[in-house]
């Protein structure tokens, strides 16, 4: 379907479902973000424009800068004195609705979201809990492989396709660039970022399932193997080896910075950091996904922000009518781009390529990340605690304190203890 006939049926859609307001009577809402001074101007050139086209809604924004932002949320959603549309963190939704009922039910207003028509089922799933959704993803953000091609073509080596040919291509790296060059590397975080993708290729089952690892021992074991085989083939340093450069992130290891390091599992949304940070007459470029393991995409992925509906607001067509706006009118998308990353509205997709506002690097990771996005995460995943002792974990192997097998069952302990004091 070309462009034109994409904003037709979208602007006939939002006509349709729009809800009837009584003559002279004016329905008020608030509308809440954090950001950047960028996205606060852009966000309000576009309330601008919705209340020109909708004269009987007027929006009263709110917004301000991350710091202290989730702490003022919680204080107006404990005290029932939320905006009506909020602009909301993915992982809000398990903190502020763990039983489904923390936000307004979107199903009940499906329509004017044109929620069939704008959004992949897999994508509004990571936003449901007890069959309501609790907000609409505004944006999805994920890990792709990096690959630093110059590095390989000065070996005579293509960007791999897997990791079968990354293990063949260290080797030939190693040959002819020298001892201290590697395929790829990632730190102890996106060690096991790599063990999830094996493991949900292999599976189709995401880390989590029910509270509790979806895996068995024998797979998390073959799992923790595959890594560990890439740092004894050589495919990447280990971390006692990269630890030698300083405890600093990848982008800021002279590894990275001069080629030495030729790829890596990263956000889609650093595109431009990754290349940044390269030494001048380097090109980095975004890899396939390797399909090693199985059939199932595996893609390490998430909603990166979502819009959500105060749970008991007055006037929640009027909200979704407003949240449809922003995400799919062709002169809202046009005025807010890529304010809050790249869209998952398909409608707003189209509508920025056609403007030439999606170009880049970023972009496509971005398009490869929803091509091959796994079942995202769950919400505690990320959590500090969590995260800091799955790290741990990892370091110990790499450090030569514990076994595969000893790692493994302390990545599966570890997590269980945690979502069972957690949930």
């Amino acid at each position: 379907m070309n462009l034109k006939k994409i904003l037709l049926m979208s602007s006939l859609c939002l006509s349709m479902a729009y809800p009837t307001i009584a003559e002279g009577k004016t329905v008020n809402l608030k509308m809440s973000w954090w950001g950047g001074d960028a996205r606060h101007k852009q966000t309000l050139e576009a309330i601008k424009l919705f209340e020109e086209k909708y004269p009987e809604i007027k929006v009263k924004p709110e917004y301000g800068g991350w710091q202290g932002w989730q702490e003022k949320v919680t204080t107006q959603i404990v005290g029932n004195t939320s905006p009506d549309v909020m602009q909301i963190n993915w992982n809000w939704i398990d903190l502020f609705s763990r039983d489904g009922d923390g936000f307004y039910d979107l199903n009940k207003v499906k329509d004017i979201l044109e929620l069939d028509k704008n959004y992949s089922q897999e994508l509004l799933d990571q936003c449901i809990v007890n069959g309501k959704l609790n907000a609409l993803p505004v944006g999805v953000t994920g890990k792709v492989f990096y690959i630093n091609k110059t590095t390989y073509e000065k070996a005579g080596l293509p960007v791999p396709t897997s990791f079968d040919e990354m293990i063949k291509s260290a080797k030939v790296i190693r040959e002819k660039l020298g001892d201290d060059y590697y395929a790829f590397d990632t730190d102890a975080y996106g060690a096991i970022l790599l063990m999830l993708y094996k493991l949900e290729q292999e599976t189709g089952k995401p880390f989590i399932v029910d509270n509790k690892v979806a895996y068995t021992e024998t797979e998390v074991i073959e799992a923790v193997r595959f890594y560990d085989n890439l740092v004894k083939e050589k495919v990447m340093p280990s971390l006692k080896v990269r630890a030698a450069a300083g405890f600093i992130p990848l982008d800021q290891h002279p590894g990275w910075i001069q080629g030495r390091y030729a790829g890596t599992y990263e956000w889609d949304s650093s595109a431009q950091k990754w290349q940044d940070a390269l030494e001048a007459g380097q090109e980095l470029v975004v890899a396939p996904y390797p399909q090693d393991f199985g059939t199932n995409k595996s893609g390490f992925n998430k909603v990166s922000m979502a819009y959500a509906i105060k749970k008991n607001t007055k006037h929640p067509e009027e909200a979704a009518t407003l949240i449809h706006f922003l995400t799919s009118d062709p002169e809202a998308i046009k005025i807010l781009g890529t304010s809050r990353g790249v869209p998952s509205n398909e409608t707003a997709v189209a509508v920025l390529k056609e403007n030439n506002q999606l170009t880049g690097l970023g972009f496509e990771a971005n398009t490869v990340v929803k091509e091959f996005a796994g079942k995202g995460i769950h919400p505690l995943f990320e959590h500090k605690r969590l995260n800091t002792e799955l790290r741990t974990i990892v370091e110990n192997l790499g450090y030569e304190q514990k076994t595969v097998e000893e790692t493994a069952r302390d990545i599966i302990n570890i997590t269980n203890e945690f979502l069972a004091e957690n949930n």
